[in-house]
Parts: structure tokens; C-alpha cells; sequence
């Protein structure tokens, strides 16, 4: 499996996936999403020092409440990329598929808060959700 590597942040990703990547030369923030072949996807996001990890999953939570109003959450506290984290398991219906994602904030010496939020439908779960979860455990800052 291929090695990424965004700022302090590495994991291995499934070759059929794609990479995209964005950068703010300004904020010197930066974003990038993994694409799995189907609805699968994991987006890492580099959010500076601005807010604390728990304030970030609060917020993230908050934007995606926003679009879907009907979504269930529970809180969570984690461990990613061997460094606490905080966030949500949340799940919602949208066009008649249903959603998990995983959203977890944790902070870096390097980029500050960092947000990481996973997700796949149950549509393509038993191929996608095991490879996912791979990816996810294996973050880990260098």
C-alpha cells in the first residue's frame, strides 16, 4: 500500500484510492481526502491553533447537523495518530442509503487541531468499511 504524507501526518492508503489535496498558502492550512472507488472517503484537515480538538469536533458536528437535521450522534473520546482525540460516531439517512462517519479532533506539534472525518453508506460497507478503518488506524504523526 502506497505511503501519504500531508505535513506531520502519514498513513497507508488502498492503491485504487485517490488522493486529492488542497492547500492555503496564507494560513498554510491544508486538506486532503481519500476516495475510495465507491462512497467510502476519509478527509484530514489541518485547522491551526484557532480551536482545541474538542471545540472542533463540536463544531464540525454543528456543520453537519446543519445538513442533516435528522442524524444521531454519540460523543466519544479516542485516541488517532497515537495522541488523544475527540469527537463523534454519528450516523444519518440521506437518499435512501444510511451513513456512518467518524469524526475525531486531535492535536499536532506541527499543524495544531487537526480534524479527521470518515464515512461510507451502507450501500458499499462490506467492501469499503474494513479498508477504512485500516487507513484510519494507521495515522500516526512523524
Amino acid at each position: 500500500m502506497p505511503l501519504e504524507r500531508q505535513g506531520s501526518i502519514q498513513f497507508n492508503r488502498p492503491e485504487t484510492w485517490e488522493v486529492e489535496r488542497e492547500a492555503d498558502t496564507e494560513t498554510g492550512s491544508w486538506r486532503l481526502t481519500l476516495q475510495s472507488p465507491g462512497t467510502a472517503f476519509l478527509l484530514l484537515t489541518s485547522l491551526g491553533e484557532e480551536m482545541d480538538a474538542r471545540q472542533a469536533a463540536i463544531a464540525t458536528l454543528e456543520s453537519l447537523k446543519a445538513d442533516y437535521p435528522g442524524l444521531e450522534a454519540d460523543e466519544v473520546d479516542d485516541f488517532l495518530g497515537g495522541v488523544p482525540a475527540a469527537g463523534y460516531e454519528v450516523q444519518f439517512g440521506y437518499l435512501d442509503d444510511y451513513h456512518t462517519c467518524q469524526i475525531r479532533c486531535f492535536e499536532t506539534a506541527n499543524e495544531g487541531t487537526v480534524l479527521a472525518l470518515w464515512q461510507f453508506s451502507d450501500v458499499d460497507a462490506e467492501e469499503f468499511e474494513e479498508p477504512l478503518l485500516s487507513v484510519v488506524k494507521g495515522i500516526r504523526q512523524v
